[in-house]
């Protein structure tokens, strides 16, 4: 697991000149490296090309000029600002007396030292590394702001009792918890008013569009990003306090690129901040030892959690609405989908003792991915496709 913390700094007005003329110069070799880049088809011929140029012309040590190319090798064009890295200890070492500083080595020679402001981010590192998280990195922003790039090690955790399973759509997300006997604890929803709030926000920015009003575009983009990255956290941190208080473990989709529908419905589907979430939500699993697992999404809002029959998922007459063709039962298609995430994770534990490959046709189709579960531990019986089953490959 990896997290950054941006540590704020107050340094001397001779210490700022240095530090913004490195970056400078960093900024302009970036950007001269960036134009000797073309007809290096591998990043070693790149290396053996510009190394020693770089080397003279800007008289920074080898390991930042290293860390400069490999930035230019993975960006995608010219930038007006980079961060230099540091690496611990050759470069960078950190102290923590009566006033914490960060001392850097920026050349050969002459390392600066730059003290650190004791506020809430501070504090955060502070309780991080004392928690097990450790500093091999620091970076040192245009802003003459310091990045630390802190990890620790995943560690295997014991499996929890319950499972919790998750369905994010584009209006809100719903959750249900069910037991190793398949018994749900309980169900709820999320998210519903950051819906609400960008639905309006949308409108807001037609009309801004429609006058060509660029700066409250800027400032509106800004804005609305604040707001779900807010309201994201929220929601995670609801949703973990559910999961730790019936013992679950948390499971959602593996969701894939979608087939484009409209020009609508991907506007809508392409809005969805699920990355983001996924990012929050394994970050606070992980600091509240709660395993997160991913499951496949084949199917999740299609089959019904009572008899296992698969349909179209949603009724025709109402989306919101799941209705059963085989056993008639009528629930809500997000409830439906966020049990079959779940559910999904309990077979999943379970040993299968007769597994057999998956066949795919020539056409890239499953033949036999439909798989009926035995009722063994009080388990309905559903179709599922199990991503613990081997592939076989397809005839030639």
């Amino acid at each position: 697991m990896k997290r950054s913390v941006l540590l704020q700094t107050f340094a001397t007005d001779s210490k700022e000149d240095i530090l913004k003329a490195a970056l400078s110069t960093a900024t302009s070799e970036f950007n001269r490296l960036w134009d000797e880049r073309n007809f290096c088809l591998k990043f070693m011929d790149f290396h053996k090309k510009v190394y020693s140029n770089c080397k003279e012309t800007t008289s920074f040590n080898s390991q930042i000029v290293c860390d400069i190319e490999r930035s230019v090798w993975r960006s995608k064009g010219r930038s007006k600002g980079i961060t230099l890295k540091f690496n611990v200890p050759r470069n960078c070492k950190i102290f923590d007396m009566t006033m914490p500083f960060v001392k850097f080595s920026l050349f050969s020679r002459n390392p600066i030292s730059i003290p650190v402001v004791k506020n809430r981010n501070f504090q955060r590192y502070s309780n991080l590394i004392r928690s097990g998280w450790t500093c091999k990195t620091y970076g040192l922003t245009s802003r003459l702001e310091i990045v630390a790039y802190l990890s620790k090690d995943e560690i295997e955790l014991p499996e929890k009792k319950n499972v919790l399973g998750i369905d994010f759509n584009a209006k809100r997300i719903a959750i249900t918890v069910l037991s190793d006997k398949n018994k749900v604890l309980c169900q709820a929803y999320f998210g519903l008013n950051i819906w609400m709030k960008r639905k309006s926000m949308m409108r807001r920015r037609s009309l801004m569009q429609s006058s060509m009003n660029f700066s409250g575009l800027r400032r509106l983009r800004t804005r609305e990003s604040n707001f779900v990255e807010t309201n994201l956290g929220q929601m995670v941190k609801g949703i973990t306090e559910l999961a730790l208080k019936y013992d679950a473990d948390i499971s959602i989709e593996k969701l894939k690129r979608f087939k484009s529908k409209g020009r609508r419905f991907n506007k809508i589907v392409m809005r969805m901040p699920f990355l983001k979430f996924k990012e929050i939500l394994a970050s606070r699993c992980f600091d509240k030892n709660i395993t997160l697992n991913i499951v496949d999404s084949w199917h999740t809002s299609k089959f019904c959690n009572h008899c296992g029959a698969v349909g179209k998922g949603h009724d025709g007459r109402n989306y919101a609405l799941f209705r059963c063709k085989e056993c008639g039962v009528v629930m809500n298609s997000d409830r439906n989908a966020s049990r079959n995430v779940a559910l999904k994770r309990l077979l999943e534990r379970r040993d299968i003792p007769d597994r057999k490959p998956l066949q795919i046709s020539n056409m890239g189709g499953l033949v036999n991915g439909l798989r009926h579960m035995s009722d063994e531990v009080g388990l309905i019986q559903v179709v599922v496709q199990h991503s613990n089953l081997l592939m076989e490959s397809p005839r030639p």
